[in-house]
Formats: structure tokens, C-alpha cells, sequence
């Protein structure tokens, strides 16, 4: 696997706005968080990480060379909250780089990845280090995250399908083996990952751009495990204008980013032989699932990258000229068919789930999709 070299700082120099002193006792936890032009929402991204109890030892924001007023509005909070370190970068070099230098400042036993834009929910720490104390093996502790769509105003929940309906360790066995029914139940906006390993992966590949966090994390559960815990950790604020988004809707950038998880993943001896051919499929799936629902429908992905043969293309091109509710109906009810993402009864049982337990959810979100 061909990893970054987040030990290197010579070509992006830092301005360290709060002076480093040596930790007085180890530090347990270090939140680290990205940020680009993010001045107007960090700040409660901030505050609710300093609320979670226990607080993080050590917030690090690595300002990406913001060009809006991030830089003050940061100081100000550095003035309430003295774990709040920031780093200034002189260039702007990408969000992956900028969590590979955060990673590199780091001093915690745990690092969490956050992101500006995005807001912790309470009891995210708490259960997350508690689960991680009674299982140090495992490589991190995850649980699940609100999906709040900026562009729409819907609020839906991930992952699709629970791993484990109770808090519990899965070895990297039975990691590979829930990956034969659904593999996109790790949010990295929900994790507290061992340093140690995250380092030894050499941080994340920014080669896989917006998914390189989503290739770390799945290569150390199946190396080391992890633990899963049926808890509402986040809120993840997604809109067209996201590195995801865009690098999904575009496809030559979404071919090129499939075929470079292929090729790693085929060489890479952590990831099972038949997984690259599953995982294809549930990117062709996910990519198309996003381009139906866009207004319009991104007839170029869906015909390009998710259609497999003249059948496929006949049918995803008509739904994307018919357009509508029913064209997007047609063209989810094609994709789910053909490449079969995931489990009809994992769906129903996890949507059960949380509709039989409310609570879960908590307070100040909308209903929306499962």
C-alpha cells in the first residue's frame, strides 16, 4: 500500500498561534479538525467537542490557509478554550493533508478526526473511550451519525445497516464477514482511533482523495478490529458544494477514484480477495443513488459509471430523460436490483430499530429517511 509521508513539514512551514508547552501527564485524547474557509460554523463545531465528556486533552485545528476570517474567529475561541491549538498553514494543500498534519502534532493515545462543518453529539466520547477500555486490541470505536443534507433540508441516518444492534467488539473476522453484507458503517466523524496504528497505516493516502478516510478506516478494522456502538455521535452536514459530492457527481473523477481502490485494495493483502468486486458494486450503487437524486439527474454518471452494459445504459438513460419522481424511482429501483448493495432484512431491522427506540435520535433533529 503506497502511503503519505506526514512526517515531512519542510515544504508547508506552520505558524503555531498557541505556544506549545509539554504535556504536565500523557494525554488520553486529541480531537483534530481541518479547516478551509469554515470561519462562520467552527466555532460550534469547537464548542460542542470541549462540551463532550470527557473533553478531548487537545483540540488541534489545522488551518488550511483559510482566506475568510477563520484565523480570528479561531484566536477568540483559543481565549475560552486552552486545549484549542491552532496551526496556521502557509499554503493550502487539501483537507487530507491538513488531517495527516494534525495526526503528526498529535500527542493523545486516541486521536478523533472531526470536521469543521460538522457538529459531535453528546456521549460521543464517553461511550467511545469507555468501549475502547474494555477491548485496547481494537484499532477504534465507532458508532452512527445524523446526515443533515444542507441543499434540502432532509436529515436521514447512517449506517443503512447496523453491524451489531449493541455496543460490542467485531474481530477482523467477523469485520470482513459484515462487509459481505454492508461495508459503510464506519463514519470517521463518529471514531476514537488508536494513534499508534492510524500512524503505522502512514495516516490517510490522499491519493483516494474524499475517500481516503473511508479506505484507512476499513484497512485497520480488518487488520485489528474495532468496536461499534449503537449511538448517535454526530451530525454530518453534506451539500453538493462537498469534496465528496463533487468528486462524485464528476465522472471521469469518479471512475479514476474507483480504479484506484481497486488497484490498492487487489494487492493490498488486508482486504479480502472477493471484496474489490463487492465494493465496485456498492460504489457503482452509492455514486448512482446520489446522481438520481440531484436536480436534474446527473444523466453522465448514471450512464457512465453506474450502467454496466446497453441494458443498464438503456434504462438509466431513460429514467434520467423522464426525470421526476418516477425517473428516480426508476433508476433506484434498477441500481438496487442490479448491484444489490446491501441487505433487505439488515435495512428493515435496523429502521425498526431506531423507529422502536426514539430516543435514540435525541433532541433538536427532524425526522427523515432511515
Amino acid at each position: 500500500m503506497t502511503t503519505p509521508d506526514f512526517h515531512s513539514q519542510a515544504d508547508n512551514p506552520r505558524t503555531e498561534i498557541r505556544p506549545i508547552a509539554e504535556p504536565q501527564r500523557p494525554l488520553r485524547l486529541s480531537a483534530i479538525v481541518p479547516n478551509y474557509n469554515h470561519g462562520a460554523v467552527i466555532g460550534e463545531a469547537i464548542r460542542a467537542l470541549a462540551a463532550q465528556m470527557p473533553p478531548p486533552d487537545e483540540i488541534v485545528v489545522v488551518d488550511d490557509a483559510s482566506r475568510d476570517d477563520s484565523l480570528r474567529v479561531l484566536a477568540d475561541l483559543a481565549a475560552d478554550y486552552p486545549t484549542l491549538r491552532i496551526i496556521a498553514l502557509e499554503t493550502n494543500g487539501g483537507a487530507i493533508a491538513a488531517l495527516n498534519r494534525g495526526l503528526h502534532e498529535a500527542r493523545g493515545d486516541y486521536v478523533y478526526f472531526g470536521a469543521a462543518d460538522d457538529v459531535t453529539r453528546p456521549g460521543l466520547f464517553s461511550a467511545m473511550l469507555d468501549i475502547l477500555a474494555s477491548h485496547p486490541q481494537a484499532a477504534f470505536a465507532c458508532c452512527e451519525g445524523a446526515v443533515q443534507d444542507l441543499d434540502t433540508g432532509t436529515v436521514g441516518y447512517r449506517p443503512p445497516v447496523r453491524p451489531a444492534y449493541s455496543a460490542r467488539l467485531l474481530g477482523p473476522a467477523e469485520v470482513a464477514e459484515s462487509f459481505r453484507r454492508i461495508d459503510n458503517w464506519i463514519l470517521t466523524g463518529t471514531a476514537v482511533v488508536r494513534r499508534d496504528l492510524m500512524t503505522a497505516n502512514g495516516g490517510f493516502d490522499a491519493t483516494f482523495g474524499a475517500f481516503a478516510d473511508a479506505y484507512a478506516m476499513r484497512r485497520l478494522a480488518l487488520l485489528h478490529g474495532c468496536c461499534f456502538v449503537p449511538h448517535l455521535g454526530m451530525i454530518w452536514r453534506i451539500s453538493s458544494q462537498g469534496l465528496s459530492r463533487q468528486q462524485a457527481g464528476d465522472p471521469a473523477a469518479s471512475l479514476a477514484m474507483l480504479a484506484t481502490a481497486l488497484e490498492h485494495m487487489s494487492a493490498d493483502p488486508a482486504f479480502p480477495a472477493w471484496y474489490p468486486a463487492v465494493f465496485a458494486r456498492r460504489w457503482r450503487f452509492g455514486v448512482g443513488r446520489i446522481a438520481a437524486g440531484s436536480e436534474p439527474m446527473n444523466a453522465a454518471i448514471l450512464t457512465q459509471v453506474s450502467a454496466r452494459g446497453p441494458v443498464g445504459r438503456a434504462v438509466l438513460s431513460g429514467a434520467a430523460r423522464l426525470g421526476g419522481r418516477i425517473g428516480r424511482l426508476i433508476a433506484l429501483a434498477w441500481l438496487t436490483l442490479r448491484e444489490r448493495p446491501t441487505s433487505f432484512i439488515g435495512l428493515a431491522a435496523t429502521k425498526f430499530t431506531r423507529l422502536a427506540f426514539p430516543s435514540w435520535r435525541g433532541a433538536g433533529l427532524d425526522d427523515g429517511p432511515a
